[in-house]
């Protein structure tokens, strides 16, 4: 008799302790959502594309609520980004696609939630979210601040750049051209990274029509890659080299 009520004794022990365990499991809070930890690296000023699988039921869509916040540098998400300051938003083809212009340099984290139509419950899908760095992709420079001083030719000039970082191409390079004093600007396409700056026929880069030696230099302003977006520029922003005058040999005379 005594050994039964031990046992019973042990065995209500047993299940209040597993009861316990249960509950604090169950109240446990789950864990939430987490970011992307790599941003996606844009430029400033550049527009991308941003979309999730399109759903209808029937002939109803699903509600695509899309929403952008400032955040740290561990894109710990702060404040809500302000529309026409730190970006600027349009719909895509439908309401699962955003065009995002990033105005500001930053970090910020786009949440997007999807639930379904009233008809269909109004159920919520997961927060999905995505960070972001807004801050140059890539930064440009000329391989080399001096070219070969040479005699005047007829023809184009072509310089050599360097990249660093994730480049999309092709880049627009914007540069000022200085000859003898007198600065001239263009915005040059480059269309690959092994690609070189070519300087226009129209600039004159290579003729000399002066009776002294001229010098020539080239500066990159500006550069913006495919989407748009501002690129760095390296110190090695400027490319110099001096033309040669040909010498105006006179007639040989006899006497």
């Amino acid at each position: 008799m005594k050994t039964r009520i031990l046992n019973s004794i042990i065995g209500c022990f047993i299940l209040i302790i597993l009861f316990g365990a249960n509950l604090k499991a169950q109240t446990t809070t789950a864990p939430t959502q987490s970011s992307v930890v790599a941003p996606h690296n844009v430029g400033v000023s550049s527009t991308h594309i941003y979309d999730v699988a399109y759903t209808v039921r029937g002939i109803v869509p699903n509600i695509y609520t899309w929403a952008i916040f400032t955040a740290s540098a561990g894109y710990v998400e702060g404040a809500a980004a302000v529309a026409g300051v730190d970006y600027n938003i349009t719909a895509g083809a439908n309401a699962s696609i955003k065009n995002i212009k990033w105005l500001k340099a930053g970090n910020y984290v786009i949440e997007l939630l999807e639930t379904n139509p009233v008809a269909n419950g109004s159920c919520a899908g997961v927060v999905q979210k995505l960070n972001i760095l807004v801050g140059p992709t890539g930064t440009v420079e000329f391989l080399n601040s001096t070219g070969t001083n040479q005699c005047a030719l007829a023809g184009a000039y072509s310089v050599d750049l360097s990249y660093t970082g994730t480049i999309s191409y092709p880049i627009t390079v914007s540069v000022q051209y200085t000859i003898n004093g007198a600065t001239s600007t263009a915005n040059i396409s480059v269309a690959t990274a092994i690609a070189k700056l070519d300087i226009p026929l129209a600039v004159d880069f290579l003729n000399s029509t002066t009776t002294d030696d001229v010098a020539r230099s080239v500066k990159i302003t500006g550069v913006k890659d495919s989407f748009g977006g501002d690129l760095a520029i390296n110190p090695k922003d400027t490319h110099t080299l001096t033309i040669w005058t040909i010498p105006a040999t006179t007639p040989i005379h006899h006497d």
